[in-house]
């Protein structure tokens, strides 16, 4: 993310507003300035040093803003960068013996795959730890998601994000894909059980200062980073936003796949405020759709003896 020049900050602005209006409001010039209640600029240092949950309006603590994390997420079962990245990058060999899981559910730091699962994972072109890329890739199902720009939670969560709130919705959204993503908090019917989506369907609710949100209607396409963690259209999603303080936040996310898991397992970030409402930061255009032609290349190149 960066401060944008004019023109982006326009655009910007008008994709929210249009997130805005599918969540059945529309931003007013105060919000789009920042301006509105409950903001950082309201804020106060309590006793700890930590700066106090402010409110908004109708009651929802305020998380409003821009967040980031600075886990490497590109294998969440290690937290390090694989050996043939970092050669590319001119970096040195990542020591193994720093690995450090964000799965905290099985207690290992794996994820549970069943074992046909876990055998087609390492089969799949683009896994890569500690050695180089194996074989070539003979489908889409065998190139990283966010090559072709796919782009859905829980992996949608280790990039940079903004907050958007209402009284009846929480609204992230992102730079990758023009992508946005509505978590309903009024409850309401669910989408029909064929519909199955990137982002799924939302819903959320308030447990003090944690927002629950479970998803379902997932999709099967994306990953959970980029060593062929794949599930299936049958995973569902229970995500847990603790606001600790006015810039921290605690994610866990708790994911079930039948298909492919043996258990439900669940792994956590850690999120830090970057950027409030109103200090002049927002969202760039960022020129990923999917349907990239990229991909047919690759596949095509793949293919050649």
């Amino acid at each position: 993310m960066r401060r944008t020049w004019f023109g982006s900050a326009i655009a910007a602005k008008v994709r929210l507003g249009i997130v805005g209006a599918m969540a059945g409001w529309l931003l007013t010039p105060a919000q789009m300035s920042g301006q509105v209640s409950g903001q950082a600029s309201g804020q106060t240092q309590s006793r700890s040093g930590q700066t106090a949950v402010t409110r908004t309006p109708d009651g929802q603590p305020d998380f409003q803003g821009f967040w980031a994390t600075d886990a490497y997420t590109a294998d969440m079962e290690t937290g390090l960068p694989d050996d043939e990245t970092a050669t590319l990058q001119g970096q040195a060999r990542p020591d193994r013996a720093k690995a450090v899981s964000a799965v905290i559910d099985p207690p290992d730091g794996l994820i549970p795959y069943q074992p046909w699962a876990a055998a087609r994972r390492v089969s799949i072109p683009s896994f890569r730890r500690g050695e180089t890329s194996r074989g070539k890739p003979s489908t889409v199902r065998d190139i990283r998601p966010r090559t072709f720009c796919l782009h859905g939670p829980p992996r949608s969560m280790f990039t940079d994000f903004q907050v958007v709130q209402t009284a009846g919705s929480v609204v992230l959204a992102w730079e990758f894909n023009h992508a946005y993503r509505l978590i309903h908090l009024n409850g309401g019917p669910r989408i029909a059980p064929n519909v199955k989506l990137a982002m799924g369907d939302s819903r959320g609710r308030w447990e003090g200062n944690t927002l629950v949100v479970d998803t379902t209607n997932l999709n099967d396409w994306d990953w959970f980073d980029y060593t062929g963690t794949f599930r299936t259209a049958a995973m569902t999603l229970v995500e847990r936003f603790t606001i600790t303080d006015a810039n921290t936040m605690q994610y866990r996310a708790t994911i079930e796949d039948p298909n492919v898991f043996t258990r439900p397992w669940t792994f956590q970030l850690m999120f830090k405020r970057t950027h409030t409402p109103g200090d002049g930061y927002e969202l760039i255009e960022h020129a990923c759709v999917e349907g990239e032609r990229g991909v047919a290349a690759l596949l095509e190149e793949a293919a050649r003896p």
